[in-house]
């Protein structure tokens, strides 16, 4: 692993021990110093630890940033992933909250956070009931 200010560079084993590493519900990390005393993190500073590791080992990357409390519709519509018509789209349409500062259209990061995990969900969704849909109907698949 190689560190810069900026980025953190992992090796292709660093992947393999976060897809071998079993992580339960109610896991919990701590520091142990070099002395050996414990050093109990803080529940956020774990949950963000572990999300980074499921990360990991499902994707092979992470990418780790602080997000202010308000964005620009260029970077809100990056978190997102959509285009910034297509968020634009969605202030229109009621999908997202936005404010404005001056003539500039603003988004909290709590707003955009939350359509991003809602939009995640729903694609869950979607594709599980596809996938059901395909088990009830095998006739449909072409080989």
């Amino acid at each position: 692993m190689t560190a810069t200010a900026e980025k953190i560079s992992i090796s292709a084993e660093t992947v393999q021990d976060a897809r071998a590493t079993r992580v339960g519900d109610g896991t919990t990390l701590a520091m142990v110093t070099a002395d050996g005393q414990q050093v109990a993190l803080p529940p956020r500073v774990q949950q963000t630890l572990l999300r980074a590791m499921a990360s990991i080992a499902e994707r092979g990357h992470v990418t780790i940033s602080e997000v202010p409390d308000t964005m620009t519709s260029t970077t809100a519509a990056s978190v997102l992933g959509v285009s910034r018509p297509t968020l634009m789209k969605w202030v229109k349409e009621g999908v997202i909250d936005s404010f404005k500062v001056g003539t500039h259209t603003r988004f909290r990061r709590d707003d955009v956070l939350a359509l991003k995990q809602r939009r995640s969900a729903e694609r869950r969704d979607a594709f599980t009931r596809l996938r059901e849909l395909d088990a009830e109907h095998p006739e449909w698949i072409d080989d």
